[in-house]
């Protein structure tokens, strides 16, 4: 009788704790891959292609074309379920803090790709846009957040050197 209670004892409260303990390592790996990418990719650009805000850019540059880049990144059972009790009590919600800002360094990078692959050394009037996804029916709770980065790409050429008289 007694090994019969062990192992309901295992299959009410081992499985779905093992289940879930399983669930948070697999997500901490994903995390942790999706750092170390996108460290090399920033690292990589970092160098290569400039960003900024300025909306008007030189004359002296060859062509202009949009570049964009997008990332939708879900959300996971344990931001939802720590999110509810910030509901409660109040405070930064750092998982969806976490969220966002992965996605809005993979929106960027995907950017810098896309500025990468039309020839261009400078992006400029880069803007952000962003929106949440629900989860199913449910209103209330983040499925995911969507992350869309845009600006416009040139190749700025150098100035023509001067001769010296």
């Amino acid at each position: 009788m007694e090994n019969d209670n062990s192992f309901s004892l295992f299959f009410t409260l081992g499985i779905p704790l093992a289940f879930i303990v399983g669930s948070w390592l697999i997500h901490r790996a994903i995390e942790s891959s999706r750092h170390k990418y996108l460290d090399n990719q920033e690292a990589y650009y970092r160098n290569r292609i400039r960003l900024t805000n300025l909306k008007l850019f030189p004359n002296n540059c060859d062509s202009a074309v949009l570049v964009s880049g997008s990332a939708v990144i879900a959300s996971n059972y344990f931001i939802s379920f720590v999110s509810q009790f910030k509901h409660i009590f109040g405070g930064e919600m750092k998982g969806y803090t976490q969220l966002c800002t992965d996605a809005r360094r993979l929106a960027l990078v995907r950017l810098l790709q896309d500025a990468e692959h039309a020839g261009a050394n400078v992006v400029y009037n880069v803007r952000f846009e962003t929106a949440t996804i629900s989860a199913g029916n449910s209103k209330k709770q983040t499925g995911g957040v969507e992350m869309i980065a845009y600006g416009t790409a040139v190749r700025e050429c150098l100035p023509m050197a001067v001769p010296i008289q």
